[in-house]
């Protein structure tokens, strides 16, 4: 006569297997701002950095720390006061973040951040998001300006998605620029931005304790299914 236990049993211990698995699935991904001090509120350590993480062009018309910020205490000013030339703010998510890696790839990731100010009329604001490999830039999302969304006395958030990350890319650099020149109406080249995130996906691992309880389960079923079968 079959035994009709044993089957049984291991069934059960299939469906706590492809629990484990599906433990580690459901773990799927957490979002990462990959952008340091993305709020500029930590002062800045090095010299050619306007903040914390950020660095500005070494010459012409370095960025600076504002205390005009959306929110917190501090905001991130780019301005072209002398009425030619540009200022620029850029960041690479590898200084805050490990590599990226294979996991990363086809991920898109979403940039937000507030933006206060004038470009004027014979000036610009834009900015580029750029994945980076180890020759370079593997692929670059072009000037995106956001000069129309500036208010000279609000703050407006802009977002963008970004492309695909694609194979190789091992860090995603965002530049921020305003240039100008010359002033010829008396308004002032003068673009704040604040609270600046990338929101990058990186693999979630799942709790300790979830993983064990559930390998715990896997070991009873197995000592059931041992006993039936004896």
């Amino acid at each position: 006569m079959p035994n009709l236990k044993a089957p049984r049993a291991a069934t059960l211990a299939a469906w706590a297997a492809l629990a484990l698995a599906g433990l580690w699935a459901s773990g799927g991904a957490a979002t990462t701002n990959g952008l340091a001090n993305g709020g500029f509120e930590t002062a800045a350590a090095d010299a050619g950095q306007v903040a914390a993480g950020w660095l500005t062009a070494p010459t012409g018309n370095p960025a600076q720390w504002s205390d005009d910020a959306h929110t917190g205490s501090h905001s991130a000013l780019l301005t072209v006061p002398d009425g030619f030339g540009a200022s620029t703010l850029f960041q690479d998510s590898q200084g805050n973040l490990p590599a990226l890696s294979a996991a990363n790839v086809g991920d898109t990731p979403l940039l937000t951040f507030w933006d206060k100010g004038d470009a004027s009329t014979t000036g610009n604001a834009n900015f580029w998001l750029r994945y980076m490999g180890a020759g370079g830039i593997l692929l670059d999302s072009g000037a995106q300006s956001f000069g129309d969304s500036l208010s000279p006395g609000n703050w407006t958030q802009l977002s963008f998605q970004g492309a695909p990350i694609p194979a190789g890319t091992t860090s995603v650099m965002l530049e921020i620029t305003t240039a100008v020149g010359p002033l010829l109406d008396g308004r002032a080249n003068a673009v704040y931005v604040d609270d600046i995130q990338l929101a990058l996906t990186t693999a979630a691992v799942p709790e300790p304790s979830s993983c064990a309880l559930l390998l715990a389960g896997l070991v009873t079923v197995g000592a059931i299914a041992r006993r039936r079968h004896a």
